[in-house]
């Protein structure tokens, strides 16, 4: 980042930090009267919302949106009002989500888009929340990646609506993209079912709450990815349905589908049917595609092999069937719009059948040996989502080796999204910028293991500053803030 400011000049304070700064010395400060102008008719709720804000915040006690028209419509006696001027246009940067901001007698916002003049109206709030002012000058800023993410496991554990509300309002505070939701898991089913009510956990949402959640994620700029894990972490809803559970006597499969049926997967697809209309307006779904069964003991499922080399031939092992069932569930959620995104560890691992490039990978670990590097997905042509489990994955009860989160962490390790969990042997997975085009961005993840380990609110708490490390860095890919900065400005923004 770039400055110009002196010791005693104020400094930018937000996260994410603005790509560069330059400041001319003091502070713009709302006077008695605002008005926050937006002559582009799709601003006015941009607008809207930011004099709603400001006036929340106490400052600009009468701030307003003038009628279209903008600024020249105002009273030419009304001197006591400062001006907060929006628009989009062109930022001299390619990101939808880039913005630049002047700040001088009036602050004056371009966003590449409306969600770039949103991202914009968040920087000037948190220095009005950290200083009381917004420091003179301009800065410019475009992310590094397009796709900041936070995974929920709502689905072993129940969170309620409002909790999920709120945290949608945090997460866009930060300029976090995308919420996956993960309403499925062996230990809950949280989504109300008219097709299969029997499988739904006692404590779930209702449908009406699910698109009034959605409905607030598109307004704050958050794309919402529905997550039904199959064919593995099934095992609630397939308690009522054992005919459609793997057979294989020598390992526990109550929570597998039996993938070499038609029968049951045609109760994933009734699944998926049914979810796709709720979640029409997103444009990603994570079919999963994790944890089937043991991957290292994959000969302890013949009925994966069999079907296998029935369908593909002699040379085809489970991993083959695996992976086809992967491309006809894309497929189908194709057929509703969907771009399908599958996690990594059982991927490029079948001898004759390869995973349909259309198809992303949000790629989370590489604990074993045999799961395939980054590059066998990059070299595939599939996108990628670095779902770090090593410092990305917050686990209930901090099971399975996994600590929660830190922002230290993430400072002392160097994390940003180009760097991927490592192979085993420590041998690094890191691309540095400019990234590969095929890498999306990152994301963050709540896994409810333990469920009573905290409570929702022990959740949000725990999970904020290193979910806002991660904002940092991914935004920036890196920062050029030190912890010790970091930490100032989180503890500022509110």
């Amino acid at each position: 980042m770039s400055s110009t400011t002196s010791a005693a000049t104020p400094m930018w304070s937000s996260l994410p930090q603005p790509t560069s700064v330059d400041l001319t010395g003091g502070l713009w400060q709302p006077g008695r009267r605002v008005l926050v102008t937006a002559p582009q008719a799709g601003l006015r709720r941009e607008a809207e919302r930011l004099a709603d804000e400001l006036t929340a915040l106490g400052h600009g006690a009468a701030a307003e949106v003038p009628a279209p028209g903008g600024v020249e419509d105002r009273d030419p006696a009304d001197t006591q009002a400062t001006v907060v001027a929006l628009r989009t246009g062109d930022t001299g940067m390619a990101s939808p989500e880039s913005f630049t901001i002047s700040v001088g007698d009036t602050v004056e916002v371009v966003g590449g888009s409306a969600v770039g003049v949103f991202r914009a109206t968040r920087q000037l709030l948190h220095n009005l929340i950290a200083q009381d002012g917004v420091p003179r000058g301009q800065v410019r800023s475009e992310p590094a990646v397009a796709e900041r993410g936070l995974h929920l496991d709502a689905a072993r554990k129940h969170y309620p609506a409002s909790w999920i509300a709120d945290l949608l309002r945090s997460l866009s505070w930060v300029g976090i993209t995308t919420f996956q939701w993960h309403f499925s898991e062996s230990l809950g089913f949280r989504i109300a079912s008219e097709r299969h009510p029997e499988i739904v956990s006692a404590e779930h949402h209702t449908k009406a709450e699910v698109r009034e959640l959605l409905e607030l994620a598109a307004d704050l700029h958050i794309e919402v990815v529905p997550s039904l894990d199959m064919p593995g972490h099934l095992r609630q809803a397939l308690a009522t349905h054992p005919e459609w559970q793997l057979p294989a006597p020598a390992a526990d499969t109550t929570h597998a589908l039996d993938i070499t049926s038609p029968d049951a997967v045609r109760f994933a697809r009734d699944l998926i049917d049914e979810y796709a209309e709720l979640f029409s307006t997103s444009r990603h779904w994570n079919l999963g595609a994790d944890e089937f069964v043991a991957f290292e003991a994959m000969d302890d499922y013949p009925v994966l092999a069999d079907a296998a080399r029935s369908r593909f031939g002699p040379a085809a092992n489970g991993f083959d069937l695996l992976t086809a069932f992967a491309n006809d569930t894309a497929a189908h959620l194709a057929e509703h719009g969907f771009t399908a995104r599958v996690w990594n560890d059982g991927m490029f691992r079948g001898a004759v059948v390869a995973l349909d490039p259309g198809v992303q990978v949000t790629w989370w670990t590489n604990w074993n040996a045999l799961m395939r590097p980054v590059t066998d997905g990059l070299a595939g042509g599939h996108r990628i989502v670095n779902f770090m489990d090593s410092l990305l994955y917050y686990v209930l009860g901090e099971v399975n080796n996994y600590p929660y989160p830190t922002s230290e962490r993430l400072w002392a390790e160097d994390w940003h999204p180009g760097a991927f969990t490592r192979l085993p042997g420590g041998v690094a997975q890191t691309w540095g910028t400019p990234y590969p085009e095929q890498l999306l961005g990152a994301s963050f993840s709540v896994w409810s293991d333990i469920v009573d380990a905290q409570t929702p609110d022990e959740v949000a708490a725990g999970i904020r500053r290193p979910l806002r490390g991660m904002a940092e860095r991914a935004w920036n890919a890196g920062s050029r803030l030190g912890h010790d900065a970091f930490l100032r400005i989180e503890a500022a923004i509110g």
